[in-house]
C-alpha cells in the first residue's frame, strides 16, 4: 500500500476525532472574556498585573472530541500574578482564596449556574453554551529569577538549546496545591510548574525553521488556542483517542496525556510526514515497554518524573500503560494494512470509536488482504486513581 493511502487512512480518523467547528473559537472567546474580567479595575487582582494564559491540550493544539458526547471539554488556564505579591507576602491558601473571589463574581456576572468546585491545584467552573466546557483555573505566582536561572542551567546541561532553555525558564511559575504540607503557611516552599514553558518546548519540536522562528510566529499569548495542523499534534490526537476508547470504562486508569505528548515530542523529527511521525512514536513507545521503564522525565525539568505515580514494579498504572502500547501498535498496524472494507469499519469502531460509512471504507481499501490480530486487552484496577495534574 502506498504512503499516500496510509496517510489518507490516518487523516480519515482525524476528521472524526478533531474538535467540532467553532470549538476553538468558543474557547478563545472564553479566554478573552476571563482575562478581561480578571484585569478590570474593580478586580481585587488587577493591582497584581494578572496574566491569564491557556495551558494543556488547547494550547498545544492536541485537543480531541470526548468519546462520550455528553462529556465536557477541558479548558485549562493559569491565573498568574506578576507583581506586588510573592511567596513572602502570601500563602498558597490566600492566593487560591483571592482567585476564588473573582471567579465567583465572574460566575454570577455571566449567569453560570454550576457552582465553583475546588480541586487540589485549581478551581473548576463548568458552563454550557453551544458546547459543554469546564474551565480549570490554576492560581499562580511568577517564579523568581534565581529559580528561573536554575531551570535554564538544568535544561542546558541536559542538552537543550541554551536560547530556548532561557525562554522556557522565563515562563516558570509557583502554583497552589491544597495537599501540600505548607499550603496554609507563608513560606518559600511552594510547588512549581511551567505549562507555558512546556508549550514552548512542544512547539519547538514541530517545525524545521528552528524554535525561535516558530515561537515568534506562534505568538503563544496572543493566539492562545489553535487547531492541530502539524503531524506531531495530529499523532498525539490519534494516540489519545485510541487510549480514550481503550479506557472508556476506566478513565481514571488510563495513561496520562502528558506522557503521550512528551514521548511523541521526543520521538518526532520536524518536517516528516504524519505516517512517519506516528511510526517513530510507536517505535519509541515500544522501546519503553520493552525496557520496562519506571521513569518518563519532564523534558524541561529533568528533576520531575511524569510517571511518579508508578509505584512498585506491579503498579496497575504502569501495567496499563504497557498494555495500551501493545494494543496501539496492533491497532494502528491493522488500520494501515487491512484492505477489506468491513474489517476497516470494525477497526474504526472498535479501536477508535469512529463510525466509518461503507462508501468511505471502500474508498480507503486497497492492497493485499490482511486480517488484524485479535485484540486482547487487560486493564488492571488500581488502589487509588491516577490523580490529574492541575
Amino acid at each position: 500500500m502506498s504512503n499516500s493511502k496510509r496517510t489518507s487512512r490516518l487523516e480519515a480518523l482525524l476528521t472524526d476525532i478533531d474538535l467540532p467547528d467553532g470549538a476553538y473559537e468558543r474557547a478563545e472567546r472564553r479566554y478573552v472574556d476571563l482575562s478581561s474580567w480578571m484585569s478590570r479595575p474593580e478586580s481585587i487582582l488587577s493591582k497584581f498585573d494578572v496574566h491569564i494564559f491557556v495551558q494543556g491540550s488547547f494550547a498545544l493544539g492536541t485537543a480531541i472530541r470526548p468519546v462520550n458526547p455528553k462529556e465536557e471539554y477541558d479548558l485549562d488556564f493559569s491565573c498568574k500574578l506578576r507583581t506586588g505579591v510573592s511567596r513572602n507576602s502570601c500563602s498558597q491558601s490566600e492566593l487560591k482564596g483571592m482567585v476564588r473571589v473573582e471567579l465567583e463574581a465572574y460566575r454570577n456576572a455571566r449567569g453560570i449556574h454550576s457552582p465553583l468546585e475546588s480541586k487540589h491545584r485549581c478551581w473548576r467552573l463548568s458552563y454550557q453554551d453551544a458546547l459543554a466546557f469546564h474551565m480549570d483555573v490554576v492560581p499562580a505566582l511568577r517564579a523568581d529569577d534565581q529559580y528561573r536561572a536554575i531551570l535554564a542551567e538544568r535544561m542546558s546541561n541536559a542538552g537543550l538549546d541554551r536560547s530556548l532553555a532561557n525562554e522556557i525558564a522565563q515562563r516558570a511559575i509557583w502554583i497552589t496545591d491544597d495537599q501540600h504540607p505548607e499550603f496554609e503557611k507563608r513560606t518559600l516552599n511552594w510547588p512549581s510548574s511551567n505549562p507555558g514553558g512546556y508549550q514552548r518546548w512542544f512547539l519547538s519540536r514541530i517545525e524545521a525553521g528552528g524554535p525561535r522562528a516558530l515561537l515568534e510566529r506562534a505568538q503563544v499569548d496572543a493566539v492562545p488556542v489553535f487547531r492541530a495542523l502539524q503531524p506531531l499534534q495530529q499523532v498525539v490526537q490519534l494516540l489519545k483517542r485510541h487510549r480514550d476508547v481503550m479506557f472508556a470504562d476506566a478513565p481514571d486508569l488510563k495513561p496520562a496525556s502528558i506522557l503521550i505528548t512528551t514521548i511523541a515530542g521526543q520521538a518526532c523529527f520536524a518536517g516528516e510526514s504524519l505516517e512517519m511521525t506516528l511510526d517513530r512514536t510507536l517505535q519509541r513507545l515500544e522501546q519503553l515497554r520493552a525496557n520496562r521503564v519506571t521513569q518518563i522525565l519532564n523534558p524541561i525539568n529533568a528533576n520531575e518524573n511524569f510517571a511518579d505515580r508508578w509505584t512498585g514494579s506491579n503498579c496497575p498504572l504502569r501495567h496499563n500503560f504497557f498494555n495500551w502500547i501493545d494494543a496501539a501498535r496492533r491497532d494502528f498496524s491493522a488500520w494501515k494494512s487491512v484492505d477489506v472494507p468491513q474489517q476497516l469499519m470494525e477497526i474504526a469502531n472498535d479501536a477508535f470509536s469512529v463510525s466509518l460509512q461503507p462508501d468511505d471504507a471502500r474508498a480507503l481499501a486497497g492492497g493485499s488482504s490482511t486480517s488484524p490480530a485479535p485484540r486482547a486487552v487487560s486493564i488492571q484496577s488500581a488502589p487509588a486513581p491516577w490523580r490529574a495534574r492541575g
